[in-house]
């Protein structure tokens, strides 16, 4: 008995690590179809329903126990509860990390409190799982600008553009930036600084 319930167990294992990985395979085809629609929109309103649902996608966690936990980190953030939403984000960050929205939410949180080393470092770990993520290309954009980095600021806020050409302002931002000058480092986002 004892063996038939342990291969009944990894069997129900097995199928769950299935269920997820067909989750997660059908949420990649739907950001890859919502990311093609979303170069070729014309229209504004349009432009803005497909990147609503690319941030959909990424908050959607299969997991029902770490989609509670993104939904309490979101709220706390929203109230202003920074430290205790920090600590959400890092039990989610440490129970999925592969889960690159939840890298992003702390940076947020990171970046609304101040800390610019660790939203940077959030940042870094965010692109690395989702090369197209245009808000945190974006966030990195504004840290380094506010930094003084401006070439690193406007090679963020290209990559930002470069997968939501939409975001209002962009292209002011970066022809401002590159009004100011600097030269392009060897690491033009400064990701392979903060992980050695």
């Amino acid at each position: 008995m004892t063996v038939l319930s342990s291969c009944l167990a990894a069997l129900l294992g097995l199928m769950l690590g299935t269920t997820v990985m067909a989750q997660n395979a059908g949420r990649n085809t739907v950001l890859d179809t919502l990311f093609d629609k979303l170069q070729d929109a014309t229209d504004p309103v349009a432009a803005q329903t497909l990147e609503a649902a690319i941030w959909e996608q990424w908050t959607l966690v299969p997991d029902v126990r770490q989609q509670a936990t993104m939904m309490r980190g979101i709220a706390e953030m929203q109230q202003r509860e920074f430290t205790t939403s920090v600590e959400t984000f890092t039990a989610l960050v440490e129970s999925a990390p592969d889960l690159s929205e939840a890298w992003n939410k702390r940076a947020t949180v990171h970046w609304l409190m101040g800390n610019f080393k660790a939203s940077l470092a959030d940042i870094c770990e965010t692109i690395k799982r989702e090369p197209r993520h245009f808000g945190a290309y974006s966030g990195l954009g504004m840290i380094r600008a506010e930094m003084g980095e401006n070439a690193r600021a406007v090679a963020a806020f290209e990559l930002a553009r470069k997968w939501n050409p939409h975001i209002v302002g962009i292209d002011s931002e970066i022809e401002r930036l590159k009004a100011l000058g600097g030269d392009v480092p060897a690491d033009p986002l400064g990701c392979g600084r903060l992980s050695s």
